[in-house]
């Protein structure tokens, strides 16, 4: 006898190998999915009205996000516009501050003006010098 009989009975089939015939009509009883030759007028109007659900689903869900980008854009002109507003400001506070500086600056350079000339008007020589223009005055007139 060969190793590999030719003529193989059912009873050699294995038990995991399901025929075609069983599995198309597992599926026509809705076991699994069914063939697409087996769509119903009924399930090809489910299958519109989920596809129109989800494309009015979509819309709407694109308005709404145009909508929120669209106020997003107004908030940001007007961020920008307050941000343009205080840089401006910001500028004017500064040169007001440079000006109050430079005036600052020339009230120091005038105080220490006046105070070296106070320290030199009150030493011995400038009071002698102060005295002798005094007294030479003095004798011009008479």
């Amino acid at each position: 006898m060969p190793q590999y009989p030719l003529n193989i009975g059912i009873e050699l089939v294995p038990t995991n190998i399901v025929n075609f015939i069983a599995f198309k009509k597992a599926a026509n009883d809705n076991f699994f999915m069914p063939f697409p030759s087996r769509l119903t007028r009924q399930n090809r109007v489910r299958k519109d009205k989920v596809k129109h659900k989800a494309n009015s689903y979509l819309q709407d869900t694109e308005e709404i996000l145009s909508a929120e980008v669209a106020a997003l854009q107004r908030e940001l002109a007007l961020i920008k516009q307050e941000k343009a507003e205080l840089e401006s400001l910001l500028k004017q506070q500064e040169e007001t501050k440079k000006l109050q500086l430079q005036e600052m600056q020339i009230e120091i350079d005038l105080n220490k003006v006046a105070h070296q000339v106070a320290e030199i008007t009150q030493t011995d020589y400038f009071q002698q010098l102060q005295i002798e223009i005094a007294s030479l005055r003095n004798t011009k007139i008479s």
